[in-house]
């Protein structure tokens, strides 16, 4: 079977969703698909296989299109114009071919049922009603949503049959993460960081729509833990919060690369993911990586309760503190790193639920419910 995965973006990249299409594409292949990557000729290309821990290169087409920094409208529609006639030039001389498309901004997808070719599209948040969407998922074989809100609220608003609407979390790449064995003092030398701190680690991007300020108040409400925010630098985390004083117990760790983040997440004593009521993504529609790449590494791990989250994980995985609740939070942090036994039970139940969250076990679930409707 072949699929042409298309992407409005820069690959690689430091972002987290890079790293979601770096293995989805893996993980089809390796279930049987011959698939070719289509993105955006931004950035320094290069190859995927060393960014992103991948068993082989993946096959990249690298589409010609206008510079984003003129515009990300221009740069968007000239890539989505570009994709089109290299898809129709392809479906002209005959080759028979699958499209997989993601939504990385709100509309470059939008030419893809006019192509006349089947395709299966990745939806991660609640479209809004509209002419636009109603075409596309009217005419795709296949609508893959991240969490079940989503789907929900999908077919409400489009009409769309259940069974038409696939629910995949994002994923792991569960043998990455679970081969590391090191002590938390062996990772903590080799990352320069204090042995005798109680470490809260938070590794992903700095958003605004993450709700980073909680961590501002919650150190101060747990002195005695050092949270280690690894995801950006202090200008970032000021510049998107506007909160300048900071206690003196939260420390940065910059920007770190995919190959680290096993040996980093070692190095704590207990693994936050955020969520805030006050963004409509954050609170109803995201699927956190780092959730997933936590759930093995044997540390426990501080979530959010939002609608999102807890649609992935329960209170048998992880310690829950309630949204915007700095209070909550460092409470919950603290009962983390101090409770070992229910940390421990929480621990193991986690890892055994990672175990179903792999990318190998969505992109087989992708493909099925391709072959299904076909």
């Amino acid at each position: 079977m072949k699929i042409y995965y298309i992407a409005n973006a820069r690959m690689p990249t430091e972002k987290a969703h890079g790293i979601q299409i770096a293995k989805m594409s893996e993980a089809l292949r390796a279930a049987g698909a011959d698939v070719t990557l289509v993105v955006p000729r931004r950035g320094s290309g290069g190859s995927l296989k060393n960014v992103y821990n991948l068993a082989a290169d993946i096959p990249v087409v690298r589409i010609p299109v206008i510079p984003y920094a003129q515009s990300f409208l221009i740069g968007s529609a000239s890539f989505m114009f570009s994709v089109f006639f290299f898809l129709l030039v392809k479906k002209m001389i005959g080759k028979k071919f699958l499209v997989y498309t993601i939504d990385m901004d709100q509309f470059s997808f939008s030419f893809i049922p006019f192509l006349g070719v089947p395709y299966f599209v990745e939806i991660h948040d609640a479209k809004r009603r509209g002419a636009l969407f109603n075409f596309l998922f009217k005419h795709a074989m296949g609508v893959l949503t991240i969490n079940h809100i989503i789907k929900n609220k999908l077919c409400a608003r489009f009409g769309l049959s259940e069974e038409k609407v696939l629910v995949a979390p994002n994923g792991i790449s569960y043998e990455f993460f679970n081969a590391v064995s090191i002590t938390c003092e062996q990772a903590r030398v080799a990352l320069g960081l204090p042995q005798e701190s109680r470490i809260a680690l938070y590794a992903g991007q700095f958003y605004a729509w993450k709700g980073l300020e909680i961590f501002a108040e919650a150190a101060r409400r747990a002195p005695n833990v050092l949270f280690y925010l690894a995801g950006g630098t202090r200008e970032s985390f000021e510049k998107v919060t506007g909160i300048r004083a900071l206690q003196e117990n939260i420390l940065f760790g910059g920007i770190r690369p995919y190959k680290e983040m096993p040996l980093l997440m070692r190095a704590a004593d207990a693994l936050i993911v955020l969520g805030t009521k006050r963004d409509e993504y954050s609170y109803f529609h995201t699927s956190p990586m780092k959730l997933f790449e936590y759930l093995p590494i044997g540390r426990p791990i501080v979530a959010s309760r939002t609608p999102a989250i807890a649609d992935m994980v329960s209170e048998k995985e992880v310690f829950f503190y309630e949204p915007d609740n700095a209070e909550n939070m460092a409470h919950a942090i603290v009962e983390a790193i101090r409770n070992k036994t229910v940390a421990a039970t929480k621990v193991a139940s986690a890892r055994a639920l990672a175990e179903r969250y792999t990318w190998e076990t969505r992109a087989e679930s992708v493909l099925a419910k391709m072959i299904s409707r076909r």
